[in-house]
C-alpha cells in the first residue's frame, strides 16, 4: 500500500472514531453520572510498565499422623508457617492443604516480584 492510500485509510479511521465519540457524547450529555464514568474511563492513566521477575517463597509443615485435623489444629499450623516466612508478608500467603505424601501437609506460598535491572549499552 502506498503512502497516499495509507493516509486515506487513516483519515477514514479517524473520522469514524470522531463520529463514534460525538454520538457517545450526545447520548450521555443529559446524565452527569454517565459523563463522569465516561471521563474516568477515557482519562489516560500515568502508568509505567516494568519487567518483573517473580520468586516464590515456601514453608511446609507435616501434620502428625493419626490425629483428627480440626480447624484449631490447622490454624496452629498456619500460624507456624506464617512465622517461618517473613513477618511483613503474612497477608499475602496462600495456604494449600493436601495429601501428596504419606502424611497430609499444609503448604504456604507467596510470590514476590523483583524489578529487573536493564543493562545500559
Amino acid at each position: 500500500m502506498n503512502a497516499r492510500k495509507t493516509k486515506k485509510c487513516l483519515k477514514k479511521q479517524i473520522n469514524k472514531l470522531k463520529s463514534d465519540n460525538d454520538l457517545m457524547r450526545r447520548i450521555i450529555a443529559d446524565s452527569p453520572k454517565m459523563q463522569e464514568l465516561y471521563d474516568a474511563y477515557h482519562k489516560p492513566l500515568n502508568a509505567t510498565l516494568t519487567r518483573m521477575q517473580f520468586q516464590e517463597y515456601r514453608a511446609k509443615r507435616f501434620l502428625p499422623p493419626g490425629r483428627p485435623y480440626d480447624a484449631g489444629l490447622i490454624t496452629l499450623y498456619r500460624q507456624a508457617l506464617a512465622e517461618d516466612l517473613f513477618e511483613g508478608i503474612k497477608e499475602h500467603i496462600n495456604y494449600v492443604t493436601d495429601a501428596e505424601c504419606m502424611t497430609p501437609t499444609i503448604t504456604a506460598s507467596i510470590f514476590i516480584g523483583i524489578k529487573e535491572e536493564h543493562e545500559k549499552c
